[in-house]
C-alpha cells in the first residue's frame, strides 16, 4: 500500500497538482466536540455504573436471604416447619435467579447502547471534520490532501515519515472547527494533556520499566 501510494505521488509530481497534508489525529484531539462528547459519553457510562451497583446490590441481598435461609435448616425442627423453610428457599431461589438474569441482560444491553454511542460520536466527528478539510481544500485549490496521521498496516509506522511543514493546513482547518468553541477551551492544552497521558501509560508498561539485572 505504501508503494502504491509513493508510486502515485512521484507519478504526479511532475504535473501541476497541489498537494497538502493534514494531521488528522491531531484534529480529533483538539476539535472542542470531541471533548463535549466524551464528556456526555462519562456521564451516561457513569449513570449506567449506578444503576448496575444497584442491581448488584439487589442479587447480592437474595443471595444473603438464601444463605440465612440454609442457615436455619435444623434436624430438631418439626416437619412442617422444614417445608415452610423449603418454600421459603424456592421462592427467594426464583426471584434470585431472575434478577440474576435481568442483570446479565442489562449489562449487556447497556454496554452495546454505551459502544453504539461511541461508534457514532466519533463517526459524527470524523465526518464534521473530513468536510471542513474538504472546504479548506477547495478554497485553496488543493487536489490532494494527505492525512500526515495515517499509520501503515504492514510497516507499523507512519505512511508518511516526512511532510513539507509548510504543506500543513492542520491549523487553517482546526480555525474553523472551532470556531464555535467555548471561550475557555485550550485546544494545545488538550492536545499536551493526551500527550502526557500518552507518556505516562508507556511509561507504566512493562516494556517501559527498567529490566533488573541478575546477581553476579
Amino acid at each position: 500500500m505504501f508503494a502504491v501510494v509513493v508510486g502515485s505521488l512521484a507519478s504526479l509530481a511532475s504535473a501541476e497538482v497541489k498537494i497538502a497534508s493534514v494531521n488528522m489525529s491531531e484534529l480529533h484531539i483538539m476539535f472542542y466536540k470531541r471533548v463535549d462528547a466524551e464528556n456526555s459519553l462519562r456521564k451516561q457510562t457513569e449513570a449506567v455504573r449506578e444503576e448496575i451497583v444497584q442491581r448488584q446490590e439487589k442479587v447480592k441481598a437474595l443471595g444473603q436471604q438464601m444463605l440465612s435461609i440454609e442457615k436455619q435448616a435444623d434436624p430438631t425442627l418439626s416437619e412442617a416447619a422444614v417445608k415452610k423453610l423449603r418454600e421459603q428457599y424456592s421462592s427467594v431461589k426464583n426471584e434470585y435467579e431472575a434478577e440474576l438474569r435481568e442483570y446479565e441482560t442489562f449489562v449487556k444491553r447497556r454496554q452495546l447502547l454505551l459502544n453504539d454511542v461511541r461508534a457514532r460520536e466519533s463517526m459524527l466527528l470524523l465526518r464534521e471534520m473530513s468536510e471542513v478539510v474538504r472546504a479548506v481544500a477547495a478554497e485553496e485549490g488543493l487536489d490532494i490532501v494527505l492525512d500526515s496521521s495515517a499509520i501503515s498496516q504492514t510497516l507499523g509506522g507512519s505512511v508518511f515519515p516526512y511532510v513539507k511543514p509548510s504543506m500543513d493546513i492542520t491549523e487553517k482547518v482546526l480555525k474553523r472547527l472551532n470556531a464555535d468553541a467555548p471561550d475557555d477551551f485550550d485546544a494545545q492544552a488538550e492536545l499536551q494533556r493526551f500527550r502526557a497521558a500518552i507518556k505516562g501509560e508507556q511509561n507504566d508498561s512493562p516494556a517501559g520499566e527498567k529490566q533488573e539485572q541478575p546477581a553476579e
